[in-house]
């Protein structure tokens, strides 16, 4: 089979296109052919050298997968065979085929293809997950910072279906108008000064020096909910600016899936791709490009702004 790897750690140009022969389920795993394998900003932190779960080359990047499930191993009920599958892989996606375990695979409900699995996948896990630990109210504020990205376009529908009032801040007029087509009530444009007020819950997938400045904008009581790092690590003067607002009692949730169990993934994962069926929630696609040029999705995600996720297509 095909497969994507990082022999060592770079740019986009060190992934390599190899044969390699297609692994076997073992005990309580399952073969999936991979239709489709979503780009996130982490396989880009992977490659770099800057996941901490990938911390040494030779792997094949991508931590999510859809396809059909064409061989089982011991332990693993043989009706899955033939099965529309969603897993969490945490490696190898970038390949023809991929071995996982089954508790981590989910069935796709009917009209949720592929491409629409991974295009919600982690980001909207991740959206939904954090919301709901940070218990959001029918009718408060949210704010989502870097809104067109793989995870802002899944924070801004889920927190407007949770019965947030939504606020995404994007780069374009453009962007901001597919935003409100998402379900954001306000728009704000991410190079202006314009002061957007105060917020119940501040959802940030993008970090980066100036984390405590948004960090004040949070009313009494307010979360933060800090979703991962594409603008950079934040800075010290973040805890400065929750110390500065102290007495609004602010709190701050940094949330990865990785620490959330397979059955609580699973049954968050199921949720969500029925919500796509029933035409609740849209999974965002903003490109689909063949797995041997998973060199320029990654370019792409690093050079100019994606609305959404970049799929690959084995």
């Amino acid at each position: 089979m095909k497969a994507v790897i990082v022999p060592s750690f770079g740019d986009s140009h060190v992934l390599r296109v190899v044969d390699q022969a297609e692994p076997r389920p073992e005990t309580n795993q399952v073969l999936i052919k991979v239709e489709a394998a979503g780009v996130g900003y982490v396989d880009v932190m992977a490659r770099n050298g800057a996941y901490q779960p990938l911390s040494e080359p030779g792997f094949s990047p991508g931590l999510e997968a859809a396809g059909t499930v064409t061989a089982v191993g011991e332990g693993v009920p043989r009706d899955w065979v033939g099965q529309q599958v969603f897993a969490l892989t945490g490696s190898g996606a970038y390949a023809e085929s991929v071995v996982v375990d089954a508790c981590d695979i989910v069935r796709l409900p009917e009209g949720v293809s592929a491409a629409d699995a991974v295009a919600l996948g982690v980001n909207a896990l991740v959206a939904s997950i954090a919301l709901k630990r940070a218990n959001l109210m029918d009718g408060e504020r949210v704010l989502v910072r870097g809104a067109g990205g793989g995870i802002g376009v899944m924070a801004v529908q889920l927190a407007a279906l949770y019965g947030g009032v939504v606020t995404a801040i994007t780069s374009s007029p453009a962007r901001g108008i597919r935003l409100q087509n998402l379900g954001a009530a306000h728009v704000q444009d991410r190079t202006t000064d314009q002061d957007s007020g105060t917020f119940d819950i501040i959802v940030d997938p993008v970090a980066g020096q100036d984390t405590g400045r948004w960090v004040e904008k949070l009313r009494p009581n307010g979360r933060y909910l800090l979703l991962g790092a594409a603008g950079g690590a934040p800075t010290v003067d973040t805890f400065n600016s929750i110390l500065a607002t102290y007495h609004n009692s602010p709190s701050l949730h940094a949330f990865s899936l990785n620490s959330i169990g397979p059955g609580t993934v699973g049954a968050a994962a199921t949720a969500l791709f029925h919500l796509v069926a029933q035409g609740g929630l849209r999974a965002v696609i903003d490109d689909e490009v063949p797995l041997a040029e998973a060199h320029r999705a990654h370019e792409r995600l690093e050079s100019t702004p994606v609305f959404g996720k970049i799929v690959l297509r084995p």
